[in-house]
């Protein structure tokens, strides 16, 4: 029998929208440690034994909203990024321009706030769907750049994504008292970040 996870079909699809819709309302109405499974039930119209045969439990339901929408993130990011073609520039412009965009969306910004001190690490670090979409967002100039010897030797793709993450995550938690502007931060990166990854 085989092990992968046979894909869904476009009704199912629906379904999981839909109960993700539900979800990401419950979290902003009812906060993320209180919302449960019943009230995503209740606000997608649908019995709390649907919801967990989509989603094993609240974390589940949790981290498919912030998946969902990095994803819807990084293709508007991917637009924005798309004339610059220097690695550098690219990686710290992609940061800022995280910065700027994570607080607008509530699927995304509901991670930074009190309530979820101990969710973010321990959710998104450890989500591989969001590695590879930070990864999508990467590749197209880093692996160029790594190919022309411009990245430092020993930078780990994977091992970079989670740095940046971090990264966001401390900035979006805790502002800088450094970097009041964009172009402070981006001039912080630069300084900071940069010889790290670049030669």
């Amino acid at each position: 029998m085989s092990s992968e996870t046979k894909p869904l079909s476009e009704e199912q699809i629906a379904v999981q929208q839909r109960l993700l819709d539900a979800a990401e309302e419950c979290f902003a109405q009812f906060g993320l440690t209180k919302t449960t499974m019943e009230d995503v039930a209740q606000s997608a119209g649908m019995s709390r034994a649907t919801v967990y045969r989509y989603f094993k439990n609240r974390d589940e339901l949790l981290l498919g909203v912030v998946e969902r929408e990095a994803n819807r993130t990084a293709v508007d990011l991917k637009k924005r990024l798309a004339s610059i073609t220097d690695p550098g520039e690219y990686i710290i412009e992609g940061v800022v321009q995280s910065l700027i965009e994570i607080p607008k969306r509530p699927g995304l910004s509901m991670l930074f706030g009190p309530e979820a001190v101990g969710l973010t690490s321990r959710l998104v670090l450890s989500s591989d769907r969001l590695a590879e979409i930070g990864l999508g967002l990467l590749i197209p100039v880093i692996e160029p750049a790594r190919k022309q010897g411009v990245l430092n030797d020993n930078i780990d793709f994977h091992v970079m994504i989670e740095w940046i993450f971090r990264i966001l995550s401390s900035y979006l938690t805790v502002p800088s008292s450094f970097a009041n502007s964009e172009d402070d931060m981006r001039e912080l990166l630069r300084s900071m970040l940069l010889p790290a990854l670049i030669k």
